[in-house]
């Protein structure tokens, strides 16, 4: 009789055994990581203001949101001029970028001319991005935002 009642019990083990393996595995997360939303990250990123001041003794001073300032940063590098508002565009840009934590990269084009703020993704990472136009100054740069995990 005690035989019959150990095979139960051990039956009843092995079953166990085996859901619990189961369920271990139902639960363990996958390796492939979907990137940031690239539409949140653009709202949040390029709807920031940001404050750059720029010029012989820093004297001008250019303030507003980051998609318009990126998108004007583009145009002048692209017409070869003010090099000192484009770099304090970047480093404003770099600022806010920086406030979100996260891995976000904005990039500005205009004619041939790209502006870039905050890291450069990873070659093997997922990559997603959102870009919008932005009319500046009789022309149009695109603001692109790409987001990636890690």
């Amino acid at each position: 009789m005690s035989r019959a009642v150990s095979t139960v019990v051990d039956a009843s083990m092995a079953v166990l055994l085996v859901s619990a393996a189961a369920l271990a595995l139902a639960t363990v997360p996958g390796g492939t990581s979907q990137p940031p939303d690239p539409d949140a990250a653009a709202r949040t990123v390029l709807a920031s203001t940001a404050t750059t001041t720029y010029g012989p003794g820093d004297g001008s001073v250019a303030s507003g949101r980051v998609a318009t300032l990126a998108a004007h940063a583009a145009v002048a590098a692209d017409r070869g001029t003010d090099s000192g508002f484009v770099r304090g565009v970047e480093t404003a840009t770099e600022d806010v970028l920086a406030e979100t934590g996260g891995r976000i990269e904005v990039l500005a084009s205009a004619g041939g001319t790209t502006v870039r703020a905050g890291p450069r993704p990873p070659a093997d990472a997922s990559v997603a991005s959102v870009s919008h136009e932005v009319g500046v100054r009789n022309t149009t740069a695109t603001v692109t935002v790409r987001t990636w995990s890690p």
